[in-house]
């Protein structure tokens, strides 16, 4: 009877860690997406308003820290060039193809 126990715990035990690898896999793909549609907005929005010399990402940078490293004066040149490079059409095709 412990034996039958024992086998069904390990069953389960096994469908629960396979439930939860999967379901975080989901989630990083999910979130990464979201990610990179914040980037990609992010630099369209700047791209609407930057101007040569007018320093408008250097003060975004610094009004952005709250937010963490990630808004840094380089990275946010990066969001740009990114929005720049492809279209909302391309990026939303690409992540709605890979969201479980």
């Amino acid at each position: 009877m412990n034996e039958l126990i024992n086998n069904d715990y390990l069953n389960d035990l096994k469908k629960i860690k396979e439930t939860i690898r999967n379901n975080q896999n989901k989630a990083m793909v999910i979130v990464n997406s979201a990610m990179i549609m914040t980037y990609y907005e992010i630099g369209a929005i700047i791209n609407k308003r930057k101007t040569w010399g007018s320093k408008y990402i250097q003060k975004l940078s610094l009004d952005l820290k709250e937010f963490g490293n990630g808004y840094s004066y380089s990275n946010l040149k990066y969001m740009a060039q990114f929005a720049d490079f492809f279209s909302y059409e391309e990026i939303s095709h690409q992540l709605g193809g890979q969201i479980p």
